[in-house]
């Protein structure tokens, strides 16, 4: 059976990189333009945030992904403006 790949998204939030996974399946449903939300636990300055990764939303248009945390916008803009690795 073949390794299932996991795919890096990261974003500049502040001064740090901010990075969801995503399995092959959900980065293919980006990919083809389908909304996919994800959340992710990090630390910032010792506090802990859930960041929002939101791809494809209707609510942002013209903004493939957005990144929010805390009821506020950390990253508006594409996805290729975000560092992406396969691997």
């Amino acid at each position: 059976m073949p390794e299932m790949k996991e795919i890096n998204i990261s974003v500049e939030i502040g001064c740090e990189l901010r990075t969801v996974s995503l399995s092959e399946l959900e980065w293919e449903r980006v990919q083809k333009g389908q909304h996919l939300s994800k959340e992710v636990v990090d630390c910032y300055e010792g506090e802990e945030f859930t960041y929002e990764f939101n791809f494809n939303s209707g609510q942002h248009k013209g903004n493939s992904l957005v990144v929010t945390h805390d009821d506020a916008d950390g990253f508006i803009g594409s996805i290729e403006d975000a560092i992406i690795d396969e691997q």
